[in-house]
């Protein structure tokens, strides 16, 4: 899912950049979208929730906190979210370069210029990430691979652990094993497969993640003692 937050103190401005936002991405990807009317209130949010945003759109004129400031904050506390700026005027579009915006928006060029920024977006996104097509509820979920630390068996399901939430879905971990493995994930139990970016440290029965521990099973522990020793970890 594609966390989007919108930040405009004007409402109407604001309104007018969600419906574009929710139409154009609407057939694309999954969504979420919360919007904002005050650049101190968005700050504050992100810093207790920073994995709740992948993409931002933010107005540059606001007050008492502009954009830019904003900007500023977000990038100086190392946050991965991609920044559309939006301003009335086109010379931020040249101050705004040192927060590695992926694109200006013109405030009179909003309704003609967001749609398609918006859809180069998600294009680059998709060629930039290998998903897992999932289904939950009688939905599909394309579930971005890279932000998956574990995979959990639970008797006929499966459970994703993200970096943001989990995923729960019917499926045995024979059924995707092959594909994980080439994604850089390593089964190293009947009920879990980790990717191995996560681990911190192996040991006889278990490996670190930065938060806890999952077990390893007698059957996978040489590979798995072998597959870090390979890795140099």
């Amino acid at each position: 899912m594609l966390q989007i937050l919108i930040c405009d103190d004007d409402r109407k401005d604001l309104e007018q950049i969600r419906e574009i936002v929710s139409r154009t991405l609407f057939d694309v990807t999954d969504i979420q979208i919360q919007t904002f009317t005050n650049a101190k209130r968005l700050i504050s949010y992100l810093e207790e929730f920073p994995e709740k945003c992948d993409l931002l759109l933010l107005d540059i004129g606001m007050d008492p906190v502009d954009g830019m400031e904003a900007a500023g904050v977000l990038r100086d506390q190392k946050m991965d979210i991609d920044i559309i700026f939006i301003t009335k005027s086109p010379e931020f579009v040249y101050r705004g370069y040192q927060y590695r915006a992926f694109a200006y928006i013109l405030k009179d060029r909003v309704a003609e210029d967001t749609p398609e920024v918006l859809r180069r977006y998600a294009e680059e996104i998709a060629k930039s990430e290998t998903y897992l097509n999932v289904t939950v509820s009688g939905s599909m979920h394309r579930i971005p691979i890279s932000s998956i630390r574990y995979i959990e068996s639970d008797g006929r399901k499966l459970i994703l652990h993200t970096d943001k939430d989990e995923i729960s879905f019917y499926s045995k971990m024979n059924e995707i094993e092959e594909d994980m493995v080439r994604q850089g994930f390593l089964r190293i139990h009947q009920s879990f497969m980790v990717a191995k970016k996560e681990v911190c440290a192996v040991r006889k029965d278990m490996v670190a993640l930065s938060d806890m521990e999952l077990p390893v099973s007698r059957r996978y522990a040489e590979q798995t003692r072998k597959a870090f020793e390979d890795a140099g970890a």
